[in-house]
């Protein structure tokens, strides 16, 4: 289900995508035949259908034509099943003599509307009906999730001397730093990639100590 949203929901190719200007406003928007074409890709041919519920005139305003169309998805061998339903309408164009000019166009074009709100609800060009702060935040959110549930990998003896390292205050630092130099005989500071085993191990041991005050006890053979 869930690669098959991702599916839907992938945005078209700019090429597919058209543009129509409303009131002032330029909007974009998919064919129908494109929206069709990503069902039956995606959902397949034979596992969804559309039903027009509705599609007459506006009672309150004829020169409107309002369409009510509902998509059936069957999925999973016909087990499962999804339903979603969309209105969409379309104004009457008229001559210059006050005629219409194609009322059967009318009532196909706000079908075509109807069912591209009922595709949008299951994914199917949503982004464009979508503010681009409401998507980067989804996309954050995701990424965020997808970080967590990522296998995180055991850290390495020298990531657990940098975490002690950090906890230490700038006093405690520059003892480890005198400590370093005596166990090392004056060498630089090491490095995660110079670094040997017994230098991380003498580090991580020192740095325990200073962090918690302890004092050191050399046993003397006797």
């Amino acid at each position: 289900m869930t690669n098959t949203y991702q599916q839907l929901t992938e945005p078209f190719h700019p090429e597919v995508e058209r543009t129509i200007t409303k009131s002032g406003t330029s909007l974009t928007y998919i064919p129908v035949s494109e929206v069709i074409n990503r069902l039956n890709k995606v959902l397949g041919v034979d596992k969804w259908s559309m039903q027009v519920i509705k599609c007459e005139r506006d009672a309150i305003d004829p020169d409107f034509v309002v369409a009510h169309v509902r998509i059936d998805w069957y999925y999973s061998d016909g087990i499962g099943y999804v339903s979603r339903e969309g209105i969409g309408g379309q104004k009457i164009k008229r001559n210059k003599q006050g005629g219409i000019v194609d009322l059967g166009d009318e009532f196909k074009g706000a079908i075509s509307d109807a069912l591209k709100k009922a595709a949008q609800t299951l994914g199917v060009g949503l982004y464009l009906a979508r503010t681009d702060d409401a998507i980067e935040i989804e996309q954050v959110m995701e990424a965020t999730v997808e970080a967590e549930a990522a296998p995180k990998s055991e850290p390495t003896p020298w990531d657990q001397f940098i975490s002690l390292s950090k906890a230490l205050t700038k006093e405690q630092k520059e003892t480890l730093r005198e400590s370093w130099s005596s166990f090392s005989g004056g060498k630089p500071t090491p490095t995660k990639e110079t670094a040997t085993q017994s230098d991380v191990e003498f580090l991580i041991g020192e740095a325990t100590r200073i962090y918690f005050g302890a004092t050191l006890v050399e046993n003397e053979s006797k």
